[in-house]
C-alpha cells in the first residue's frame, strides 16, 4: 500500500509513503546508497527513482524492485506541481510491512512513533513519468 501526500510548510513538500516487506539486508543497502532512517536530514545522491506509468506505480534502487503497485487514483491536488516544483523529486518513506496501517485512522501518531526509528528509510528520489504504456 501507498499514498501520496505533503509534508506541510510555505512550499508543499510531496512525499510518497509505503510500507514493504524491507529485510534488514535491504535496509543495510539502503543506508549505504544514500538513504537514512526517516525524520533524519536526507541526503543528496540517494540511490533510487520513482516510476510512475500508466497502471503502476515503482520505487526501484540500484534494479531492485522495492515498491510495485498500481497506481491509487487518489493523488492530493497539486501533488504532481509540486513534484515539478522540486526538479522531478519527492521523498519517499519505505516503512516496515506491519509498523504502520497508512490507512488506519492512527496513521499519523503510528508514523511519528517510527521518526528516527531504522523500521522507516527515507530518500529525495528523482521521479520518472512513462506514459507510453
Amino acid at each position: 500500500m501507498y499514498v501520496q501526500t505533503f509534508i506541510p510548510g510555505g512550499r508543499p513538500i510531496p512525499v510518497l509513503l509505503a510500507t514493504t516487506s524491507t529485510d534488514e539486508l535491504l535496509r543495510l543497502r539502503l543506508t549505504r546508497e544514500g538513504w537514512v532512517p526517516f525524520g533524519q536530514p536526507l541526503q543528496s545522491g540517494a540511490v533510487g527513482e520513482v516510476r510512475s506509468g500508466l497502471d503502476r506505480l515503482q520505487v526501484v534502487a540500484n534494479g531492485r524492485v522495492l515498491l510495485d503497485h498500481l497506481l491509487d487514483p487518489v493523488t492530493p491536488d497539486g501533488w504532481w506541481t509540486a513534484v515539478d516544483a522540486l526538479g522531478s523529486h519527492c521523498v519517499v518513506v519505505l516503512a516496515r510491512e506491519g509498523s504502520v496501517d497508512l490507512g488506519g485512522p492512527d496513521a499519523a501518531e503510528r508514523l511519528s512513533g517510527l521518526l528516527g526509528t531504522e523500521q522507516a528509510m527515507s530518500a529525495a528520489l528523482p521521479v520518472v513519468t512513462d506514459l507510453t504504456g
